[in-house]
């Protein structure tokens, strides 16, 4: 695995994890194929494991505002996904509107926009809203998780028997996802799907 480099994108044609040459812009054949693939979940599609170097990747789009690097990883789950049975609506994972401030931009929204397009289906960006400024997930543990989003999230629309593809960029425990989810299948849809980037492997998991 090449090393990730801290001079990343210099060059428009340079892959952001070794500087070589990269076909697509962004990450070169060799990168791609050696990043560590997800295996199928039952509650998930994930396109990575959370770990070096895609959590870089993430960190990099997520924190650090590199939309190009997002754009790459959309397409990647694009690609993922394409095999999957169709949604009728592809609807993001919400911010609040405090770390939506602070962040610029949603991560799962520019990811959903992607992803909806390669399946020309409609991306629903508002469908869905958090109704509340919970404490950071990151820092609670499986059981606090499930206890802090409790009531987190509303769904704006009614989706009456809808099938639909819930997206985002991480997904660790699958409390938010659960959450979320439950708000949607409130507002009637007939099933949610769940589409992220990267998943955190377990505990003890390699």
């Amino acid at each position: 695995m090449p090393i990730f480099s801290s001079a990343l994108g210099l060059l428009g044609s340079d892959c952001v994890l070794c500087l070589g040459h990269a076909t697509d812009g962004m990450v070169c054949a060799p990168c791609a194929a050696a990043l560590p693939r997800a295996a199928r979940l039952e509650a998930a599609v994930a396109c990575y494991e959370y770990r070096f170097p895609v959590d870089r990747l993430v960190q990099r789009f997520k924190f650090a505002g590199d939309l190009a690097v997002g754009r790459w990883l959309s397409r990647q789950l694009a690609a993922r996904v394409r095999a999957e049975s169709k949604p009728a609506l592809v609807i993001p994972m919400p911010l609040t509107p405090r770390r939506l401030r602070e962040r610029g931009f949603n991560q799962a929204a520019q990811i959903a926009r992607v992803v909806a397009r390669s399946l020309r289906v409609p991306c629903a960006l508002r469908a869905l809203e958090r109704t509340r400024d919970a404490p950071p997930q990151s820092k609670l543990g499986r059981r606090a998780r499930r206890a802090n989003l409790r009531g987190a999230f509303r769904c704006r629309v009614r989706l009456a028997g809808r099938r639909v593809a819930l997206v985002d960029d991480v997904i660790t425990t699958g409390a938010t996802a659960h959450a979320a989810a439950r708000a949607l299948r409130r507002a009637g849809a007939s099933r949610v799907d769940v589409w992220v980037v990267a998943r955190t492997p377990a505990p003890g998991e390699s």
